[in-house]
């Protein structure tokens, strides 16, 4: 009787207790400060995106022709801008001179382009339209604030021999397609940072596209006819 009370309290003595981290209060306490957290950096975000759009300057970016069959791909549309080339235009006479027995011809060999960031500046039109200027000089804030009147200052990034200037892609409601092949340009607000963002697409009369679905468009079409 004794030796079975002794192997009792000596399994009791040296079973492991449960941690504090796996007590059930714990892990509720755990959880919620999570759940809080994600909350508060969704609300972040959320801020810096009204932010952004409210006190970002307006500038519309031609777009570039991209290949017609990868340009609609179901609920988004493909992207590329107008002030690509002039960026890697601006960027090629100072590769040539370090990097001349690399080019064989006049056409550009866009391997030879290192990952770098930089600003292009852009100068808008009457009708909001950025046009090239330059590339700036330096990555220097003091250099970004000293722009010209209508000039913006906007972030490009130069990638596997590709030079992004904006997002290239932006997405619609299903079934809204047709309406989104007459964009011509991209309406973008631009912060301080020279981070554009993309709000809307615009067309070739300066009107923002509105997404129409084409089964209620041919309803409509039917309507007007009775």
């Amino acid at each position: 009787m004794k030796d079975k009370i002794l192997t009792k309290r000596l399994i009791k003595e040296t079973s492991p207790t449960m941690h504090w981290l796996q007590k059930p209060a714990v892990m509720i306490v755990i959880a919620l400060l999570g759940l809080a957290l994600v909350l508060g950096l969704m609300m972040m975000n959320i801020n810096k995106y009204e932010t952004h759009l409210a006190t970002g300057d307006t500038v519309l970016l031609a777009l570039a022709p991209v290949d017609p069959r990868g340009f609609m791909q179901g609920d988004y549309m493909t992207l590329s801008y107008a002030l690509e080339p002039d960026v890697f235009a601006a960027l090629r006479p100072e590769t040539r001179e370090r990097n001349l027995e690399s080019l064989e011809s006049l056409q550009p060999d866009f391997r030879i382009y290192k990952p770098s960031d930089g600003y292009v500046i852009v100068k808008t039109d009457s009708n909001n339209v950025g046009q090239f200027v330059r590339l700036a000089k330096t990555n220097s804030r003091d250099d970004l604030n000293s722009l010209a009147v209508n000039e913006l200052a906007i972030h490009y990034r130069i990638r596997n021999g590709s030079v992004q200037v904006a997002t290239n892609a932006f997405f619609f409601q299903e079934g809204h397609a047709k309406s989104f092949e007459a964009a011509q340009y991209g309406l973008f607000r631009v912060n301080a940072k020279g981070e554009p963002l993309l709000t809307e697409m615009v067309n070739d009369k300066f009107q923002i596209i509105k997404g129409v679905d084409v089964e209620d468009k041919a309803e409509l079409a039917d309507d007007s006819s009775h």
